[in-house]
């Protein structure tokens, strides 16, 4: 059974799938993108909560019951586009708070904010797990995320920085560990043959630790 915690249909919806031999599922995220905040304002952001368990995601575009929406994400920080940050800061904290409210998983976008996220986990004392995406950084941050019960999702980085993929890997513990395929069109069984490669162990390990990590999240709803 493979996990493949952050990917997107043709359509750039953000959804989480599982696979196996012989079928698919697909588990839906909602949630404003950090790149999309200007499209927003808090107000429309306020009507997501009010309207979720009845007409859905409205001020989303989509007509989705809260029973549906696995998860709160994609949504975070990024400062590559720091003319939005401090809409952005107020956003992604919106979406925190509906995390809690529904007790919904949050796939986290982060792009040269980590301290910025760690500091909002702090502050909003949060307890929904969180799972940052597409990790791309120290392994000094990776150790401050964990420190606050965040998860580690990997992608592209153990094709295009493998050394520093391999130090990564070798101090996450395995309970902590995503794999994913974001937008790259990989086939996720691919990924994890990576890895597994990159840690020098059976792609069997990776596949019953990572289905058991998304079990734990799954026991938030």
């Amino acid at each position: 059974m493979f996990v493949d915690i952050h990917t997107h249909l043709s359509d750039n919806q953000s959804i989480i799938k599982i696979v196996d031999e012989f079928s698919e599922k697909i588990l839906r995220t909602k949630g404003i993108h950090p790149w999309k905040v200007d499209d927003f304002n808090l107000s429309q952001i306020s009507q997501i909560s009010q309207n979720w368990t009845t007409t859905g995601f409205s001020s989303l575009k989509r007509t989705v019951s809260a029973d549906m929406v696995w998860g709160i994400g994609e949504v975070g920080l990024d400062k590559v586009h720091k003319e939005t940050f401090e809409k952005q800061v107020e956003v992604f904290e919106e979406m925190i708070r509906l995390s809690e409210s529904y007790r919904k998983p949050v796939i986290v976008h982060c792009v040269r904010a980590y301290s910025e996220i760690i500091e909002i986990r702090k502050k909003t004392k949060a307890t929904m797990p969180w799972v940052i995406h597409g990790f791309n950084s120290s392994v000094e941050t990776m150790r401050q995320l964990l420190k606050y019960d965040i998860y580690i999702s990997l992608g592209e980085i153990l094709y295009h920085n493998e050394n520093q993929a391999v130090k990564i890997l070798k101090d996450i513990p395995l309970e902590r560990l995503f794999l994913e395929t974001d937008v790259s069109g990989r086939d996720i069984k691919d990924v994890y043959e990576k890895a597994a490669s990159l840690l020098g162990c059976e792609i069997e390990v990776l596949c019953k630790q990572i289905f058991e990590n998304y079990g734990r999240l799954e026991t938030t709803h």
